[in-house]
C-alpha cells in the first residue's frame, strides 16, 4: 500500500497550478480568475483582461451539489487495519454523524488500477461527491473531475485541485514534534528508533520534525531510522522493532500503518532490562494496544476538515481551488492533527510541558506553522539548511529529501556497531 508515492507528480502539478481550466468558476472583486482569465457575468471565461462584477449579490459565491449528498469513498487499505484507512472510516462515519441526509458508501483495499472503474460504479450509484483518501487515486480523481464536471471530488495529501476537485491534508509534522519532545524526555540511552515505511519527502518531513523535538530536549540523542519500504509489512516490523532496540534503542516509533512496532516492543527490554518505550501513529488511540509502554500517539482525524468541505458544498459556497494543509488546532476534537499522550507512562511534568506549545503550533499563520522548523536547522551533514530569520515555505517542506541534524543509520562489523549520517534513499524525489 503506498499512500503518496507519486508526491513529485503533486508537486509538479500544484506548482504548475495556471494551467488549471478556470472555465465557468465563480468569480467577483475578492476572488478575480488567474492571469490569462477574465471574469464576465460572476465567472471565468478565456481572456486576458479581467472584468470585475460590480454587483455581488448575482455573482456565485461557490460550487454547490446537484441534489442531496452521496458521497463515495475510496479506500486503499481495510477498515480494520488499526491505521490510515481506519482513521478515514471514523470520518466517514463522523460525515453520517454531523451532516442530516448524508449518504456515504465506501471501498475498501482498491489499488490505483481498479479505481477508475470504482469511481464509475459511485457515480452510477448516484454519488455526487467521490472522496480519494490517499495519493494512490490521484490520476483517478483527476480523471474523473475532468470526465465529471457535475461532480465534486476530494482527494487527501494530493496538492492539486481544479474547479471541481479540491485537496486537503493536515500538518502533521507538528505532532510529529511534541511527540519527539516526549521521546527526548523520556529516553535513558539516547538512542532512539524509528520504524519508518516509505523514503518519500512526506515521511522525511515527519522524521525530521520528530528528530527536531527530541534534541530540542535531548540535544546529544540520536534518531535511528530502518525502513521496510512499504506502509505495512507483518513481517519486516517485528523484526525491524528487535533490530532498533537491538542497537541500544529505548523508544520505538512507528511510522507504519498498524500498530506492530508498539506491540513488539511491549515485549522487549534495553540491553539494562529497562521497558522500550513506544509511540504511536494514524490513530488516537493507538497506545491501548500497548498500554504499559506506549507514551503517546500522533493521530489523524479527519472528519471535521471533511466534514467543513461537505457543508460548503451543500450550502453552495465551496471554493475547490485552494489546496488545504490544515495547521493543529487547539481542540483536539477539531484538530485534524493532535497527539494524544498516555497518562499511565508519561510524568505529568512532561505532559504540562510537551501540551504547553500546542497553542503555539494552533497559532494561525507561518509561526505557528513553521515552529518545528525555526532557525537554525542543519542537516545531518553539518550543511545548515536555514538560518536568521528565514523561514520554510510550504514548498520546501513538501519537497524535503534530506535528514537533519541526529539521524543516524547503524553500521555493523566485526568489530561491533557504530552509527554514521543516514542518507535518504534515493527513491525520494525532492530537494536534497
Amino acid at each position: 500500500m503506498v499512500r503518496a508515492g507519486l508526491l513529485f507528480v503533486a508537486l509538479t502539478l500544484f506548482t504548475c497550478k495556471p494551467s488549471l481550466d478556470w472555465s465557468g468558476y465563480p468569480c467577483d472583486q475578492t476572488r478575480p480568475c488567474m492571469s490569462g482569465w477574465s471574469c464576465e457575468k460572476g465567472v471565468c471565461v478565456p481572456g486576458g483582461k479581467t472584468e470585475v462584477v460590480e454587483d455581488t449579490a448575482e455573482v456565485p459565491k461557490g460550487r454547490g451539489l446537484n441534489g442531496p449528498p452521496k458521497i463515495g469513498f475510496l479506500y486503499v487499505g481495510p477498515v480494520g487495519d488499526h491505521g490510515w484507512t481506519k482513521a478515514h472510516d471514523d470520518g466517514r462515519k463522523y460525515l453520517e454523524q454531523t451532516i442530516p441526509g448524508v449518504f456515504t458508501e465506501f471501498a475498501p483495499s482498491i489499488s490505483a488500477a481498479d479505481a477508475p472503474d470504482k469511481i464509475e460504479e459511485f457515480i452510477a450509484n448516484g454519488d455526487n461527491i467521490i472522496i480519494g483518501t490517499s495519493y494512490d487515486f490521484v490520476l483517478a480523481i483527476q480523471n474523473g473531475a475532468a470526465n465529471h464536471p457535475d461532480i465534486n471530488f476530494l482527494i487527501c495529501s494530493g496538492f492539486i485541485t481544479s474547479p471541481n476537485m479540491g485537496s486537503y491534508f493536515g500538518r502533521m509534522y507538528q505532532a510529529k514534534w511534541l511527540a519527539g519532545k516526549v521521546a527526548g524526555h523520556m529516553t535513558k540511552t539516547k538512542h532512539i528508533g524509528i520504524v519508518a515505511p516509505v523514503p518519500i519527502a512526506e515521511v522525511i518531513r515527519h522524521i525530521n520534525a520528530f528528530v527536531r523535538g527530541v534534541r530540542s530536549v535531548a540535544p546529544d540523542a540520536v534518531v535511528e531510522v530502518i525502513w521496510i519500504y512499504n506502509w505495512f509489512d507483518t513481517e519486516k516490523e517485528p523484526k525491524a522493532t528487535q533490530d532498533l532496540v537491538d542497537h541500544g534503542a529505548d523508544v520505538v516509533v512507528s511510522m507504519t500503518d498498524t500498530t506492530i512496532p508498539l506491540e513488539t516492543s511491549a515485549h522487549l527490554k534495553t540491553k539494562e532490562g529497562a521497558p522500550v518505550w513506544s509511540i504511536g501513529y494514524d490513530n488516537l488511540d493507538s497506545c491501548k494496544f500497548a498500554p504499559d509502554t506506549c507514551l503517546a500517539a500522533a493521530g489523524w482525524n479527519w472528519g471535521p476538515l471533511v466534514a467543513a468541505q461537505v457543508k460548503a458544498m451543500i450550502e453552495g459556497t465551496w471554493d475547490p481551488l485552494p489546496p488545504i494543509w490544515e495547521q493543529m488546532k487547539e481542540d483536539p476534537a477539531q484538530s485534524s492533527v493532535y497527539l494524544q499522550l498516555n497518562e499511565k507512562t508519561v510524568p505529568g511534568t512532561v505532559r504540562v510541558e510537551v501540551e504547553s506549545f500546542i497553542p503555539k503550533l494552533a497559532s494561525p499563520g507561518v509561526e505557528g506553522q513553521q515552529l518545528p522548523f525555526l532557525p537554525p536547522v542543519k542537516d545531518n551533514t553539518g550543511k545548515v539548511r536555514l538560518s536568521g530569520d528565514k523561514r520554510f515555505t510550504d514548498k520546501d517542506l513538501l519537497r524535503m529529501c534530506w535528514f537533519v541534524e541526529g539521524v543516524v543509520e547503524v553500521v555493523e562489523s566485526d568489530a561491533g556497531t557504530s552509527t554514521r549520517p543516514a542518507v535518504v534513499p534515493s527513491s525520494c524525489v525532492g530537494d536534497r
